[in-house]
């Protein structure tokens, strides 16, 4: 769990971006609607030769409709691990019709995909669009910050990574799902901020079991912020009474902290079980 805390372990650093969703429809381009479903199923081979005859009739199209059919067969071509493929078709569909976030999260999942974390992240914060038509899948505020966060963890920028889940969860650490609410705590210990991973820590420990609770405050220990550890294990220590090895902690941290009073109650006889 949370002790060492290695990079490598935090889901920033393992994030993978997931494809766009093809769940709407636009009534205005019915000729999405069977390449849409195609995807939507699974079936991203049957969506890309549906894509492809349609590219290839002798229909005439509007810019903007071929620009979104290009859009479905370049994420079928993603999906199926052909990714040049889906960068030319994303690219192609954008010069068509420049005002759209398929397009673009193609290229952008294409450079995660061969680590260029700096070029993503530089692409993404230029990105300024306007209203997008509906067969568009617009990308949330908290998920472009998301994607910065971790292109910014995976370049080492804590600053950086801090300020984007800031401005992806505005609401602070309660209402961030917990392996964002793990990260942050990895990213307080990283920037040296007991503040920040003492607000974390009282709502990760809330949840864990006293082992794990116990793992992650013996991280503030091994950095030096007993001062901070103390009422994260009064928390602890009252939420499970029974706990021997919670109060043995409390104690020494007690004593190193100068709270002696307090370190007596606690030892006195019957109530610290020194064999447990």
């Amino acid at each position: 769990m949370i002790h060492s805390l290695p990079t490598d372990q935090a889901y920033l650093a393992t994030f993978r971006m997931q494809t766009r969703p093809f769940t709407q429809h636009d009534p205005q381009f019915p000729s999405l609607e069977p390449i849409w479903n195609a995807i939507d199923d699974g079936d991203v081979r049957i969506a890309a030769g549906l894509a492809s005859a349609e590219l290839e009739g002798q229909r005439l199209f509007s810019p903007e409709e071929r620009a979104a059919i290009m859009i479905a067969l370049a994420n079928a071509e993603l999906m199926m691990g052909k990714t040049e493929h889906a960068k030319r078709t994303a690219g192609k569909s954008l010069d068509l019709f420049p005002n759209q976030w398929s397009g673009n999260r193609i290229l952008l999942h294409v450079l995660h995909l061969t680590q260029a974390y700096k070029a993503a992240y530089m692409h993404l914060d230029k990105l300024k669009l306007g209203p997008v038509p509906l067969w568009d899948a617009p990308v949330s505020k908290e998920l472009r910050n998301t994607w910065m966060a971790a292109w910014s963890w995976l370049l080492g920028d804590w600053e950086r990574v801090a300020k984007h889940l800031l401005t992806a969860y505005p609401k602070g650490v309660s209402k961030m799902p917990r392996h964002i609410q793990e990260d942050w705590f990895r990213l307080a210990l990283y920037r040296g901020r007991a503040e920040d991973a003492v607000a974390v820590a009282s709502v990760l420990i809330a949840e864990q079991p006293v082992d794990l609770a116990d793992e992650l405050l013996q991280t503030f220990v091994q950095n030096g912020w007993t001062k901070e550890a103390l009422p994260l294990y009064r928390s602890a220590y009252e939420a499970a009474p029974e706990s021997q090895l919670l109060r043995r902690r409390l104690v020494a941290l007690c004593i190193r902290e100068g709270e002696l009073d307090e370190a007596r109650t606690l030892t006195q006889p019957g109530a610290l079980g020194l064999a447990a």
